[in-house]
Parts: C-alpha cells; structure tokens; sequence
C-alpha cells in the first residue's frame, strides 16, 4: 500500500482557484442580476452579437431623431407665435386704416401714422427673434440678423420722387388726383419692396436668405422647418406702413389721400394674408413632424423588445445565483483561513 500526502499549499493554491473563479462569475452575476441583459453580450449571444449592436444602433438612431424634432418644433412653435403678432400688428393696422378712410380729420391721421409706426417696429423686432442663438426669420442664414430698419432712406426716397412725379405732370404735389397718386404708388413706390430690392446688399432691408431650413425628421423624410423674412407677407406689410407714413402727412388732396390710404389697406391685407399662409405651412411641417414622432415612438417600443428578448436574463435566476456565488466563495474564505492558521509548531 502506496501513501498519498497532500500539502496544505497546494490545498490553499486549489481555494485560491475557486475564490478567483468565484469573484469573476459574482460580479458578472451581479451585473445581470442589476441591468437585466448579459454582462458580456458578446460571449453569451456569439454571432448574435452583430444583431444586438444593430438593434443598439437604430433605437440610437431613432433617439437622435426625436431630440432633433424637439429643437425643430421649438423652432417652429417660436415661429408661430411671431408671425401671429405680426398678423395682429396687420389687422389692426387695416382697422385704423379703414377708419381714416372714413374720416380723414386730424385725430384719425395721427392714430393711423402712429398705427403705420407701430406695425413697422412689431414687424422688424418680430423678425429679429432669435431662438437657441438662431434667428428665426434668416432661412438658411441663422447666424445673422435678419432685419435692418429702412423706413426712414425709403420714406425721403419717396418724397423726393413723388415732387418729381408731379413736376413732370406739371402739377404741385396738392394737386394729384387720386389715380394720379395711385399710379405713382403702384408704378415707383411698390418696385421699392420687391424681393431684390429688399436684398439688396447696399440698401435692402434684409440680409435673411430666402431658403428656408429643412430639417430631417425621421430616416425617409424631411420637412421645411422655417420661413425667412423675405416673405411676400412681410415686404407688403412694411410696404402698407411705410405708404402710410411718407405719403399720409404730405399735402395733397382728399382724393389722393384715400387712394393712398385704400392702396394701403390692399398692401396690408396682402401682407396679412400671407402671413397665415406661412402659419399654415408651417402647421403642416408641425403635424408632419409629430406624425414622425408617434412612428419613432412606435419603432422605439418595438426595438426595444426585440432586444430585451435578445439580451434579457431572467433576473431571478441571476439572483439565486449571486446568493449562491456568495455562499460559496463565505464557505472558501473560511476553508482558506483554517489552513493558513495550522502549523507544526502546533503539534511538536
């Protein structure tokens, strides 16, 4: 008969095994037990790695897309609400209008050029509303200040040409008819708001482009986010303030005063038309882009199962297991302890 001996060092070596053993698969358990998903996805799923990392992907993909719609409707909603004040800054400019063309004695001039004042500075401060350091109203040129106030060149520009106007119908200014001054508005003053001159680099009004912003929603589409101030609704309704304010206070006859007054009224009824047809362009983006928000909510949702099923654990298989890796490696620790503490010198 052979005898076998055993040492205590290669009894604490084998403990050491187990306890390190022990530790990794613990903290592995411990992290499924918590998250829910495998602690090493790409170990326990294998090729069905890449189809996890795909699936990580997309509901990234669709997480970016809704905090980008957010800052869109951001933009959009702010957009509303100023073209709003602006189309209330119109209409109560037609109101006074109307009014003055009932009546054209001292009160209702001064009411209607302070109304004309008014409509003119709501329009530009309007226009200038910046949002997350972006102007609204630039189109694609967020960065720069839209509107630039010329009323006061334009207005001197106007004057000076409407006596020129009448010398060359050898008339005094308090002498033009009322189609005499219409023609004047209609052929020299209304070409002064086309859509080049209120761009232009010297003297225009604006420095907006007039491409709109378009912003990606979803991965198949994209929508028009902005409009930019160098909208038809916004060069008629400076036309209708400023027609108002250089051509109201001159001298001329109660027949080119209510042609003036009634041009003025058609230009800021244009502009204020306008104005909501680009409310409700943009309402269309708005729904458009919630539509897409629903559908992101939607793909989300289903992702995220998919990839629960892919990843999950059963949560209290992961637990039973960390209490037991726990008892184990109490057990291992004791184990180990006892056979460091056993000597000779005990038994001698």
């Amino acid at each position: 008969m052979k005898a076998s001996f055993v040492s205590s060092s290669a009894m604490q070596a084998t403990l050491r095994l187990t306890v390190s053993q022990a530790q990794s698969k613990l903290i592995e358990a411990s992290t499924e037990a918590t998250t829910g998903t495998y602690a090493d996805i790409g170990v326990s799923l294998g090729s069905g790695a890449a189809k996890s990392v795909s699936l990580t992907s997309a509901i990234s993909q669709a997480a970016a897309f809704q905090a980008s719609n957010a800052v869109v409707s951001l933009r959009m909603d702010a957009s509303q609400t100023a073209l709003a004040s602006m189309q209330d800054a119109g209409d109560s400019l037609v109101s006074n209008l109307t009014a003055l063309q009932s009546s054209q004695d001292s009160t209702s001039v001064a009411v209607a050029l302070q109304a004309a004042t008014d409509t003119l500075s709501q329009l530009v401060s309007t226009s200038n509303t910046a949002v997350n350091g972006e102007f609204l109203f630039g189109g694609t040129n967020v960065d720069s200040q839209p509107l630039t106030d010329q009323s006061a060149a334009v207005s001197d520009t106007i004057v000076t040409a409407l006596g020129d106007y009448a010398t060359s119908l050898g008339k005094q200014v308090n002498e033009l008819t009322g189609d005499e001054i219409g023609s004047f508005i209609t052929d020299t003053v209304e070409p002064m708001f086309s859509e080049s001159a209120w761009t232009d680099p010297t003297s225009g009004w604006s420095t907006a482009s007039s491409t709109d912003m378009t912003s990606r929603i979803s991965g198949s589409e994209t929508v028009t986010s902005s409009t930019n101030a160098n909208s038809e609704g916004m060069r008629y309704l400076a036309l209708a303030s400023v027609v108002v304010s250089a051509l109201v206070g001159q001298d001329i006859g109660a027949d080119a005063q209510s042609t003036v007054v009634s041009q003025a009224i058609t230009y800021a009824a244009k502009g204020t038309s306008s104005l909501v047809t680009q409310q409700s362009q943009l309402g269309l983006s708005q729904e458009r882009v919630e539509k897409a928000n629903d559908a992101l909510d939607a793909q989300s949702s289903l992702l995220q199962g998919s990839l629960s099923d892919l990843q999950g654990v059963d949560v209290y298989d992961a637990s039973t297991l960390v209490n037991q890796l726990q008892s184990q490696l109490e057990t291992a620790y004791t184990l180990v302890a006892k056979l460091q503490s056993l000597s000779l010198v005990n038994y001698l």
